[in-house]
């Protein structure tokens, strides 16, 4: 009988632990500038936050459509760049990390994009 306990609180334990994994999150936010942006001004802020909830600053890989781009971030896990209006699709990833996905951004004339991502550990075995 107590094997039966061990073995269903060995599973119920498992299962809580895994239920409670979470994924890399991306916040967006948007703001209009007040002044027209040039192509030499940036309007692209992304802040790095890793799973114990510090600055990323390294080892970051974000792929922008089709083009791989490692971000020099500052020591406060914040890269800055500008992108021009069009529709874009992100892919940041970190390795032993969730990656995070923007499937569609949508960036519009004088509009200044800052997205964070909170990257999350993955779990030991995860693909």
């Amino acid at each position: 009988m107590r094997l039966v306990y061990i073995s269903f609180f060995t599973v119920l334990f498992s299962l809580n632990t895994f239920a409670q994994a979470k994924k890399s999150t991306v916040k967006v936010e948007r703001t209009i500038s007040k002044t027209p942006i040039t192509d030499d001004q940036n309007n692209l802020i992304i802040k790095f936050v890793g799973p114990t909830k510090q600055p990323v600053k390294s080892n970051v890989k974000m792929v922008v459509d089709e083009e791989t781009v490692f971000p020099e971030m500052n020591e406060k896990g914040i890269y800055i760049d500008h992108i021009d209006m069009g529709t874009y699709k992100f892919t940041f990833s970190v390795p032993y990390w969730y990656d995070a996905i923007i499937e569609k951004l949508k960036v519009n004339k004088n509009e200044i994009i800052s997205i964070t991502i909170n990257f999350n550990a993955k779990e030991i075995g995860a693909k």
